[in-house]
């Protein structure tokens, strides 16, 4: 049977088999993934710049979704009782030490980890993202460990100006050892696109603060306890 005889013509037409919606709104989806070596946050920003200029017709409207929204919501997590974490762990160390000044000369050696994270990532290009912060607050950890650790073996000097030098000198070995053990297992990290900027921020970080730990702990100690070298 000829087609003709069953039907005045053929044409043809778009129609949508599924209408996605988000949040009960219709909505258009765009994803992609970056090239190898290149982080999700740093190619997002790339063409975020672009993308925001659009000017979108009445009712329409641009969100960001995928990993960024992710990052935006575990940050607000993550944040969240962060003041609490802090006063914990300044009663901790002053329950431990029954005394102000050496919690206060530990927490004023850890704004100084922050030149070593932002000079890495400026050498590596990479970005002070979501994993990098998580990166920086156990790097707080680590330094105010080795901190203490520090402040305890002064405590049991004798002579202060001697018992300065002689507990940068005996914790040289181990808290460089234990730095350079993890600096060197970051390695592999640094050049993954999500884990990069982790890696990168505990690498710099841990080897400024080992310096910082072993150089500005002792000068702030003497300077908080007024110890002078006398001759």
């Amino acid at each position: 049977t000829p087609l003709k005889q069953i039907s005045k013509g053929i044409d043809v037409r778009w129609e949508d088999p599924v209408v996605p919606r988000y949040n009960g709104q219709r909505s258009q989806r765009v994803q992609c993934s970056p090239v190898p070596g290149v982080e999700t946050e740093k190619a997002r920003l790339a063409v975020a710049e672009k993308l925001e200029q659009i000017e979108l017709p009445a009712g329409y409207s641009l969100q960001w979704q995928g990993e960024k929204n992710a990052s935006d919501q575990s940050m607000k997590y993550l944040f969240k009782n962060f003041p609490l974490a802090i006063i914990l762990m300044i009663a901790i160390l002053i329950m431990l030490f029954k005394d102000y000044r050496k919690p206060a000369i530990i927490f004023c050696s850890i704004p100084m980890v922050f030149v070593g994270v932002v000079m890495t990532m400026l050498v590596t290009g990479k970005t002070f993202n979501f994993v990098a912060i998580v990166g920086t607050l156990g790097l707080i950890g680590m330094i105010i460990k080795n901190g203490i650790v520090l402040t305890l073996q002064i405590g049991q000097g004798t002579e202060p100006v001697t018992a300065l030098i002689d507990s940068a000198q005996s914790r040289l070995r181990p808290v460089m050892m234990a730095a350079l053990t993890t600096i060197l297992g970051m390695i592999p990290l640094l050049t993954d696109a999500m884990f990069g900027s982790l890696a990168a921020s505990i690498m710099g970080g841990l080897l400024f603060g080992t310096v910082i730990t072993l150089v500005f702990i002792p000068v702030l100690y003497a300077l908080f306890f007024h110890i002078k070298h006398v001759d």
